[in-house]
């Protein structure tokens, strides 16, 4: 085609003026070809010489660009040089400088040449630093941002950059100061007197801020000593601007880097001067009280706040920790420290703000609504704030947690008060719920449930560290007995009201109620009270049940196992009735397979109490008698013992609806079976005499069905299984997880963990079955793994090898459910009872070496592979593409992080090994140890 640079001028016209948008693609298309080819730098030449107008200067530095993506690595050393120095003959005109892209056209070079073919780089930009700094200063920090941050550099040319960087740094950081000395105190004078012309001040304070975020970006390479010449000007010249509107965002961001990095190695003397001669304090403090005037602040002097927060917070830090004598200069600067400082002057002063602190500690665990939900009041904070549920979501579990930490802080420091005013809260918080109509409807982010749902989380926050601090010795006994008599007067309102309740409300109620049972153990009949609640909870609600009934009743069943474990003293008498309730509570239809064998778990957890063995024994046999009779049904046991009739037990050869209706009751049954075993061997507590533990005997029978299930679902990955899948449930393992919600027909954001029950309602056939083989192979593994921590010596090690390490089935095994095995397995079995392990070690352990590092092998050669065809690919083109990198990314991403997981868990497994080989159980000699670590150093991780 024509490459006359007035035609493509002429095209490029069109594509801003054409009347119809044909004209604009054909001049497109034919702009595009000329690109294309683009072979010299004459070429280039001529296009840049003919540039009239900024559109047309533009479109000759895009073509700059073009060249260097493009056809760079096959240009002559000649052409290069001509290249560059065609370049920097536009950066002596100021038509071309005030173009970005003249810029990014020397950063492109940069990082294609730089250090190895351009040592000259860093002594030209010192020199050209005197009549275009601002210029300079672009490089360095676009050329920091793709190096750093964006390491959009292919892996070695980044580390040759960022060396190069490292030993240019002083004269780098030079051009900066330079930059700031010349220019801050004349905008400083501008600002505070102002300027006759705009353009001086506009230019002025473009060159400061361009200059602060240069030094943001090489703040770490910096020396301290660099920093801190000529009296710290620099940091002086920092605190300066602080008060400046345009520019205080930048220099409170060097500011807050310098005293995070860079004064840990000053001398204690040397890091107080500092403070106090730039006056940083003093500045912090003007602009705090600045914008504390306000009436109303912006999203971007919220930021600044916060921003002068944490530079007060990491200045105190600081100076405590450097603290040596209570000199008149330190007390002069603790005294606008008083977050950090801690004594009782400090102290005295805080305390009368007391319930004004605790109540908006308490009002930020308010949960306000999601942005999509529009039609409630409560939703306008987070509908400004924040885009998306999921973000909404992080930000608010950050501050809760955060509000946590300084509520149990405030507990700490003042107990009696805190306790006081968290129980005058609750007090009438708790009368006002009589007012509440138990028959009307209450929505998720009904006002009253989102006080309660703060409130409750307030009480687990104080709670958790008040009793150990009514009992350190630091509270007079009368105020601890009043604190302890106001908390037990709490829970008897709370298990008064709890019952009239409805479920939002009773959630909330019994999370409470879980905070205070510390201050339950003496009292029997309180406890009593508390248990009752929960069972009357479990049994009062119907068998079809809402989101809000399902919370309300894992919140009641993990109530219960915390009383059960930890504060059991009031039940322990009535063991007999308390168990004779759990059985008949566990005969109703209604309870899930979480509830049911939560029930059970408590009896066990009750059991630990008892001061004699066959009173333990007795008591776990006896609750887990329905339990093993039917886990060692004899159709059962058939079922388990081929992988293939298993696979028609539960109705994977079946039609989606047949399945559900025929077999969903006995996998229920089944996963209730073994998660009840499984809690039950976990829970039960070793005796500390070295008799044999009381589940032992129980574990012994329950085993070869273990290793049986867990085969078997090993055996449903091999293509000759899969094979007899029904079409209805050919995809069931084939799926990710946002593949799996869009066949399952459910928005990928909205899936919860806490549904994951087989039994919940609302879930089609293939994601009950998916969620009963996931969480079935998760609890087996587990089980098997506890067994064997309890009683190590039923494990046989061939049984092991076979059942979960078969040479047949072990290839086909997903990654993620490799990596289960082999944490659940070698991680908790092996680590926790090294010099026991006996032959654990032996067969089923190195077998599982053998395979995983074989796959390893195999997983991060195709993934480096992928991983170098992206860099060959894009690595030109420098974050420029079309758009559409953004679901590779994502899929590398996911890849790499299983490969990663999968890495751990090898190397987990090797250290396993070679603990028991050290303690005598059987591990790895030292030949093998040397060649599995010989092969697995030669992984090619990228």
């Amino acid at each position: 085609m024509d490459c006359n640079p007035e035609q493509i001028f002429a095209y490029l016209d069109t594509i801003y003026s054409a009347p119809n948008n044909q004209l604009r693609v054909e001049a497109y298309e034919r702009i595009e070809a000329f690109l294309q080819q683009l072979q010299s730098v004459q070429q280039l030449a001529s296009v840049l010489s003919a540039c009239q107008s900024d559109v047309q200067r533009n479109f000759g530095l895009h073509c700059l660009q073009c060249f260097l993506r493009n056809i760079w690595n096959r240009t002559t050393l000649e052409d290069k040089h001509q290249f560059k120095t065609m370049v920097f003959s536009l950066v002596a005109n100021p038509d071309w400088t005030k173009h970005e892209s003249l810029c990014k056209v020397i950063v492109e070079l940069v990082k294609r040449e730089w250090p190895q073919h351009w040592p000259a780089f860093v002594p030209e930009m010192q020199e050209l630093s005197k009549q275009n700094v601002a210029l300079v200063l672009s490089v360095f920090l676009r050329l920091s941002e793709d190096v750093f941050e964006f390491q959009n550099v292919p892996q070695q040319r980044r580390k040759d950059i960022m060396a190069g960087l490292n030993e240019n740094v002083d004269a780098i950081f030079g051009i900066v100061y330079n930059c700031l000395v010349t220019n801050v105190q004349t905008y400083v004078v501008m600002a505070g007197q102002g300027c006759a012309d705009p353009a001086v001040a506009g230019a002025t304070l473009r060159l400061c801020k361009l200059a602060l975020a240069t030094l943001t970006a090489f703040m770490e390479w910096v020396k301290t000593d660099y920093l801190m010449q000529e009296d710290a000007l620099l940091i002086r010249m920092l605190v300066q601007l602080l008060p400046l509107p345009h520019v205080c965002y930048d220099s409170s961001e060097a500011v807050l880097l310098f005293f995070e990095q860079k004064v840990k190695t000053l001398e204690s003397n040397t890091y107080v001067e500092l403070v106090t001669n730039t006056n940083i304090l003093q500045a912090v403090a003007g602009c705090l009280a600045q914008l504390q005037k306000q009436d109303t602040v912006s999203n971007f002097e919220d930021n600044f706040s916060q921003r002068l927060c944490q530079i007060v917070c990491c200045i105190g830090q600081h100076l405590i920790s450097k603290l040596i004598t209570n000199s008149p200069i330190v007390f002069n600067a603790l005294k606008l420290l008083l977050s950090v400082a801690k004594n009782e002057h400090v102290l005295s002063l805080v305390e009368p703000s007391l319930p004004a602190l605790l109540d908006g500690c308490r009002l930020a665990q308010l949960r306000n609504g999601l942005p999509s939900e529009t039609g409630h009041a409560c939703s306008g904070y987070s509908q400004v704030q924040f885009d998306s549920d999921d973000d909404y979501a992080l930000f608010f579990a950050t501050l809760r947690s955060e509000a946590c930490l300084a509520l149990q802080a405030i507990t700490q420091a003042w107990p009696v008060a805190v306790a006081t005013h968290l129980l005058e809260t609750l007090s009438k918080d708790t009368a006002a719920l009589s007012n509440q109509d138990p028959a009307a409807p209450l929505a998720a982010r009904s006002p009253i449930v989102v006080h309660w749902d703060g409130l409750a989380n307030h009480c687990e926050a104080v709670l958790a560290r008040l009793p150990t601090c009514l009992d350190s010795g630091g509270v007079d006994p009368a105020s601890s007995d009043r604190v302890r008599d106001g908390a037990k007067a709490a829970t008897d309102a709370l298990l008064n009201a709890a019952p009239v309740c409805q479920p939002q409300l009773r959630t909330c109620l019994l999370t409470a109620l879980t905070a205070f049972l510390p201050f339950l153990a003496s009292d029997r009949g309180l406890t009593l009270r508390a248990v009752q609640c929960v069972f009357n909870t479990l049994r009062d609600t119907p068998g079809s049940r809402n989101r809000a009934q399902r919370e309300m009743r894992k919140h009641a069943v993990v109530c219960l196992l915390r009383l059960c474990k930890t504060w059991p003293d009031g039940v322990l008498p009535l063991l007999n009735e308390y168990c004779t309730e759990v059985t008949q509570l566990c005969q109703l239809d209604q309870l899930s397979v979480f509830e049911s064998a939560s029930l059970i778990e408590s009896v066990v957890l009750l059991s630990n109490h008892l001061p004699e063995l066959s009173s333990r024994r007795a008591t776990i046999e006896g609750i887990m008698l329905t339990t093993m009779e039917q886990w060692l049904a004899p159709d059962l046991t058939g079922a388990l013992s081929d992988p293939a009739r298993f696979l028609r037990a539960i109705g994977l050869d079946r039609p989606t609806v047949d399945s559900v209706a025929n077999f969903q009751a006995g996998r229920i049954q089944l996963h209730q079976c073994l998660m009840t075993i499984y809690n039950a061997v976990r829970s039960c507590s070793a005796p500390t005499d070295g008799h044999a533990s009381p589940v032992a005997e129980l574990a012994g029978r329950a085993w070869p069905n273990l290793l049986r299930f867990a085969h078997c679902l090993h055996c449903l990955h091999t293509p000759a299984m899969r094979a007899l899948f029904h079409p209805d449930y050919s995809r069931v393992f084939d799926l990710d997880n946002c593949q799996k919600c869009q066949i399952m027909g459910i928005p990928y954001s909205r899936k919860r963990a806490e549904d994951g029950e087989a039994e919940s309602a609302g879930k089609t056939p293939i994601q009950k079955m998916h969620t009963f083989l996931t969480e079935a192979h998760s609890t087996v593994l587990r089980a098997i793994a506890h067994t064997y921590k309890s009683v190590p010596d039923i494990v046989d090690d061939w049984q092991l090898a076979e059942h979960l390490a078969s040479e047949s089935d072990l290839p086909h095994l997903p990654d993620l459910l490799l990596t289960d095995v082999i944490r659940s397995l070698s991680s908790v079995a092996v680590r926790d009872r090294p010099a026991v392990t006996g032959e654990l070690a032996g067969h089923f352990c190195r077998r599982l070496l053998d395979h995983t590092l074989a796959r390893l092998n195999e997983r991060w050669t195709a993934f480096a592979a992928n991983s170098n065809d992206n860099d060959n690919n894009c690595g030109d083109a420098n974050g420029e593409g079309d758009g559409d990198g953004d679901a590779d990314l994502s899929d590398e991403v996911i890849s790499e992080q299983c490969l990663r997981r999968l890495s751990r868990a090898f190397l987990d497994l090797l250290h396993c090994l070679l603990l028991c080989g050290r303690t005598g159980g059987g591990g790895l000699n030292q030949g093998t140890a040397a060649s599995a670590m010989d092969s697995s150093s030669t992984l090619p991780v990228p």
